[in-house]
C-alpha cells in the first residue's frame, strides 16, 4: 500500500497536467512548435535526471532520496504556476520532471528488489496501473476544478497532490524494511552497465525505446491534434482521460499475461497498436473521431502496462542494482523525449499532418525488433517448451556475464 497508494495521488496531478502543457505553452505565447518543444522538455528532463536520479539513490538509498524527489517536484509546480514566458515555464517543466526521474527510479528499485520474479509482471503492470487510474482522475480534476478557463490550475493541482502523496509515503511507510531502504548500494559506471548487458539493451532495450517513444508522443499529438482541429484544452484533457479509461481497465491482464505467456505477448501488441493509433492521427476531423483514435491508443498503451519496468526488472543484477536500472530508464526515457520531438520537427516543417504516421513508422519497426529478437527472462524459459501464443518453440537464456 505504501507503493501503490502514494504514486496513485502523484499520478493524479500529473494526469491533470501532462494533457493541458500544449495549451499551457500557448498560454504564455509559444508558436504550435515551441508548444510541443515545451511537452517534450517533460520528458527530456525525465531523460536527463536518470543518471543523476541513479547516483543520488545509490548514495543517499531509497527513504532520503524520495525527500530529494518530493523538493524537485514542488519547486518546479511553483514555477509553473507563476511562469510568464515559454522559456520560464519549459525551465520549470525541466525542474518537475527531475523531480519525477528521482520519484519513478526510487519506486522502480523498490519493487524490483521486493517483488519475486514469478509476480514481477502483475507487481509492475500494477504500478503501471495506478499510474494509468491517476491519467484518468487527473484530466477529470482539472476539468472540473478549472472548466474551460484557467489552464494553470493544473499545475496547481499536481502541487497539492505532491504534498499529499508525499505525507502519505511519509506516514505509511514500513518501517520493518527502514534498514533496506535507507541502505546504500555500489554504483557502476553506465558504461560498464551498457558494456555488462549489451545484448539486452540491443534487444529489449530497443523495444523500451520504441514504446516510450509511442507514448511520449501520444502525450503530444492528441492535444496538438485537437487544438488544430479546433477542440478547446477541455476536450483535450476529456479526451485524454477517456483513453486512459480503456488503458486502465488492461492494467492488470497485462501483468497476468506477462507472467503466464511471457513479455513479447504484451510488448508487440502494445507497440503495434500504439503506432496504428499515431498513424491513423490525420484521419480525425472531430471530436468523435478523435476520441476513437485516443481509443486505438489507449487500448495499446494498457496492454503493455508495466512492460519497460518489467523488461528493465528481469535484466536487473543484484549488485549495483539502481545504477542499472538508472541507465535503463535513460534509454526509456529517450525515447519518451524523442517522441515530441519528433512531432515538433514534422510540425515544424508545415506538416501537422504527417506527425503522428512519422512517429508510428518508428514504433512499428521497434515492434519487429522485439518480435524477432526479444529473449524471455529464464523463469518464463517454460513458455518455449509448447507453442507460446506468438508462435515461439524456443526461448534462449539470457547471457548472464
Amino acid at each position: 500500500m505504501q507503493v501503490y497508494l502514494p504514486n496513485l495521488v502523484i499520478a493524479t496531478g500529473q494526469g491533470a497536467m501532462i494533457p493541458i502543457l500544449v495549451y499551457a505553452a500557448r498560454d504564455v505565447h509559444a508558436s504550435a512548435a515551441l508548444a510541443v518543444v515545451v511537452v517534450a522538455v517533460n520528458g527530456f528532463g525525465t531523460m536527463l535526471f536518470d543518471l543523476p536520479s541513479g547516483r543520488i539513490v545509490a548514495r543517499l538509498g531509497e527513504w532520503m532520496s524520495g525527500w530529494v524527489a518530493a523538493l524537485l517536484l514542488c519547486a518546479g509546480l511553483v514555477g509553473c504556476l507563476f511562469a510568464h514566458s515559454p522559456l520560464a515555464l519549459g525551465a520549470s517543466v525541466f525542474l518537475q520532471a527531475a523531480g519525477w526521474s528521482v520519484w519513478s527510479l526510487v519506486r522502480l528499485t523498490h519493487l524490483s528488489r521486493v517483488a519475486p520474479p514469478h509476480a514481477r509482471g502483475r507487481a509492475l503492470s500494477i504500478f503501471g496501473g495506478v499510474t494509468r487510474a491517476g491519467n484518468v482522475i487527473g484530466p477529470f480534476v482539472f476539468v472540473a476544478v478549472a472548466g474551460r478557463s484557467d489552464v494553470r490550475v493544473a499545475f496547481l493541482v499536481y502541487l497539492l497532490c505532491v504534498l499529499v502523496g508525499f505525507a502519505w509515503l511519509v506516514l505509511a511507510r514500513d518501517r520493518t524494511d527502514h534498514d533496506s531502504a535507507t541502505e546504500r548500494t555500489e554504483r557502476i559506471r553506465p558504461l560498464r552497465v551498457l558494456a555488462g548487458n549489451r545484448r539486452g539493451f540491443a534487444t529489449a532495450g530497443v523495444g523500451a525505446f520504441g514504446i516510450s517513444l509511442l507514448r511520449g508522443s501520444r502525450n503530444a499529438i492528441v492535444p496538438l491534434w485537437a487544438g488544430h482541429i479546433g477542440l478547446s484544452s477541455s476536450s483535450a484533457a476529456l479526451l485524454f482521460a477517456l483513453s486512459s479509461v480503456v488503458d486502465l481497465a488492461l492494467f492488470y491482464p497485462a501483468g497476468i499475461a506477462s507472467d503466464r505467456w511471457g513479455r513479447r505477448f504484451v510488448a508487440i501488441p502494445c507497440a503495434t497498436l500504439l503506432s496504428i493509433g499515431h498513424i491513423l492521427v490525420p484521419f480525425a476531423h472531430a471530436f468523435s473521431t478523435l476520441f476513437l483514435v485516443a481509443f486505438v491508443l489507449g487500448f495499446g498503451n494498457g496492454l503493455g502496462s508495466g512492460i519497460v519496468m518489467t523488461l528493465g526488472a528481469d535484466l536487473t543484477p543484484e549488485t549495483g542494482r539502481a545504477s542499472f536500472l538508472a541507465v535503463w530508464r535513460l534509454v526509456s526515457d529517450c525515447g519518451t523525449s524523442v517522441g515530441p520531438l519528433v512531432d515538433s520537427a514534422v510540425v515544424g516543417l508545415g506538416a501537422i499532418a504527417l506527425a503522428g504516421p512519422a512517429v508510428g513508422v518508428l514504433g512499428l519497426a521497434s515492434a519487429a525488433v522485439v518480435a524477432l529478437w526479444l529473449q524471455e527472462p529464464p523463469h518464463l524459459a517454460h513458455v518455449g517448451k509448447g507453442r507460446s501464443p506468438l508462435g515461439r518453440r524456443k526461448i534462449v537464456q539470457r547471457d548472464t556475464t
